[in-house]
């Protein structure tokens, strides 16, 4: 008896939502007071949200947040008291 192939993506996750959600913000909070600029940034910012994070390990947004420094809470457990040795 043969084993049937599996697809290669079938453990991965969809990005689908991740996108949707990134689309609907601007489309929620911006766009009835400015319809243009919402329209504009519902097609801008899943564009740009993907081209950073495609191919980059999960976490990689808040990496980038933390190196820029943007207070990100959470990050650390507030029992890490020392980060050096």
């Amino acid at each position: 008896m043969e084993l049937r192939p599996t697809p290669k993506h079938i453990d991965r996750s969809s990005r689908a939502v991740e996108f949707l959600v990134i689309a609907l913000i601007p489309f929620a909070l911006i766009r009835p007071f400015f319809p243009i600029t919402g329209l504009a940034l519902m097609a801008v910012l899943p564009l740009l949200y993907a081209k950073v994070t495609i191919g980059k390990p999960e976490g990689f947004l808040w990496h980038l947040a933390y190196r820029f420094g943007v207070p990100v809470r959470g990050l650390l457990s507030h029992a890490v008291t020392r980060l050096e040795r």
